[in-house]
């Protein structure tokens, strides 16, 4: 069978649009795939993302082609962010090898190899302190602030809840100390806490922002831990007005727990250092504080489920 040259063009022309559309979707394909890629990587930087959250996109980042330093990386930011030392001991040593193999071309939030391995410090520091090693922990935390000198305010973290920790042990906390709530009545740790394990209490104040978006959290807290024998009460710290305020905000909030305020002369505050807010105090009927950090330190819970083991920390 004889072509013509019209019938050649014919076919010529039909091959070439066809590789070329071949080439185009594909194209797509893989543009589709970075872009998936992209918005994997990004949800797992989140701030919002949870312990499971993260488990989840981990395993869809992996699949979805995402290279492997850079899903550690977003692992140990996650547990940086959260303080959470079982989690970054869990991932030591990946940290540890992504520090000996980094490729400063798949970096996604870590400058260099000496930001990795001082972080990889800082846990085992962390590790140290869980441990009550003292030497060790002083050793790798000098070691992380060495590597990393520019994440100091990070790394002096642990240091300040050391020895915060260390005061506290040897604080007895004044249970009579007359107090009175939002509406006036008057009251005292001693009466709050009586028959019961412990008391929480949260330090507060109409214009702390984080303080007023935890509102939620604390509620839920004072509607699990009394069944648990933990009494929760808030305790406000506004400087003017304060009672008129924290009941404003009772009201608003709709709170079913103790709502107090602190006394003028700032006893609490002075007692238990608290130079940032929100802070949460964990004590005992005996006045020994159990607990002094932030509400969403992981420590807190721990030291609850050490009062009653069937306190599990909130999903």
């Amino acid at each position: 069978m004889r072509l013509t040259l019209r019938t050649l063009l014919a076919f010529t022309l039909f091959a070439l649009s066809t590789t070329l559309s071949v080439a185009q979707d594909a194209a797509k394909t893989e543009a589709d795939a970075a872009t998936a890629a992209k918005e994997a990587l990004q949800k797992l930087f989140a701030p919002s993302t949870s312990a499971e959250e993260l488990a989840e996109l981990a395993k869809e980042a992996n699949k979805l082609g995402v290279p492997r330093q850079q899903i550690i990386e977003a692992r140990l930011v996650w547990g940086l962010r959260h303080q959470d030392t079982a989690f970054l001991t869990k991932l030591l040593p990946e940290v540890e090898v992504l520090a000996a193999n980094f490729d400063p071309s798949q970096a996604a939030a870590m400058p260099n190899a000496e930001a990795i391995k001082s972080f990889a410090s800082y846990i085992r520091a962390l590790k140290a302190q869980d441990n009550k090693d003292a030497e060790g922990f002083k050793k790798h935390i000098l070691e992380a602030i060495w590597l990393q000198p520019g994440q100091v305010s990070v790394f002096i973290q642990p240091i300040e809840k050391t020895r915060r920790e260390e005061k506290m042990a040897a604080i007895n906390v004044d249970l009579k100390l007359p107090l009175t709530d939002s509406m006036g009545e008057a009251t005292t740790l001693g009466d709050l806490v009586a028959g019961k394990k412990a008391i929480l209490i949260d330090f507060w104040a109409s214009w702390c922002g984080p303080c007023m978006q935890l509102m939620p959290s604390l509620k839920k807290k004072g509607e699990m831990l009394p069944a648990h024998g933990i009494v929760v009460a808030a305790m406000n710290k506004d400087d003017e007005n304060a009672l008129s305020i924290a009941e404003r905000i009772r009201k608003e909030q709709d709170m079913k727990i103790p709502w107090l305020i602190e006394p003028a002369e700032r006893p609490f505050t002075k007692q238990f250092e608290i130079d940032s807010i929100p802070r949460m105090i964990l004590i005992n009927p005996e006045g020994k504080v159990l607990f002094n950090g932030h509400p969403e330190d992981p420590a807190l819970w721990t030291a609850l489920k050490m009062l009653d083991s069937g306190i599990d920390a909130p999903h």
